[in-house]
């Protein structure tokens, strides 16, 4: 029996991979993917996605959603206050691969959500792995989904590993509001933090599988 899954994405090289084994998981229906601003523009990140889904040749929609944090005026989510932000010294921007052909859908990421939520069983996992604006702007928008989603995993937060500040962790640091808002949503929430990735390591024979 599959999961149907739709992924909240800010996709560099990592959410690269989490759409590649999610796509070829047994276990996973993945039928949608929203992007996010976080570790690039979410401009970039739209294309990154969909060059990962035109390379393995996957039948997934993609659809942008917020190109900036809730509180857009105030640090940390306003990145330009801050001088020693590098968005793509990590990630990079743009995902070595061949520009895609696919477009993204016509319809704005949190519409998506809102939509596919409302229209749904209440059989869809919501998966987010960036920042959490686009959920949170859609639990605000139309609270009614929150009955149709079975549950939210998030890859956010840390215990004994950051990578942004001494105590903060990049998704939550991004757009703290939106975070609190998807936290008191009151739907069961699976929270992996920063710790669990650091232990889920991919090898280069483990992409090259991919």
């Amino acid at each position: 029996m599959t999961t149907k899954v739709i992924m909240d994405v800010d996709t560099g090289t990592d959410d690269a991979i989490a759409i590649m084994a999610s796509v070829l998981s047994p276990e996973i229906d993945l039928i949608g993917i929203t992007t996010v601003n976080g570790n690039c523009p979410v401009e970039i990140c739209t294309e990154n996605s969909l060059r990962v889904v035109d390379y393995i040749k996957a039948n997934v929609p993609v659809y942008e959603g917020c190109a900036l944090p809730l509180s857009a005026t105030l640090t940390p989510g306003r990145k330009p206050n801050i001088p020693s932000y590098e968005p793509n010294k990590i990630h990079g921007a743009y995902l070595d691969l061949p520009e895609a052909k696919s477009s993204k859908g016509n319809i704005n990421a949190v519409e998506y959500l809102i939509h596919s939520y409302l229209e749904s069983d209440g059989d869809i996992s919501l998966v987010p792995v960036g920042p959490l604006t686009n959920v949170a702007l859609a639990i605000r928008q139309a609270p009614e989904i929150l009955d149709k989603i079975p549950e939210i995993v998030i890859m956010g937060g840390g215990h004994h590993v950051n990578n942004c500040t001494s105590s903060a962790e990049f998704n939550i640091w991004v757009d703290p509001e939106a975070a609190r808002i998807v936290m008191n949503c009151g739907r069961p929430i699976r929270l992996v933090t920063l710790d669990a990735t650091h232990e889920a390591l991919f090898t280069m024979n483990t992409c090259e599988k991919l």
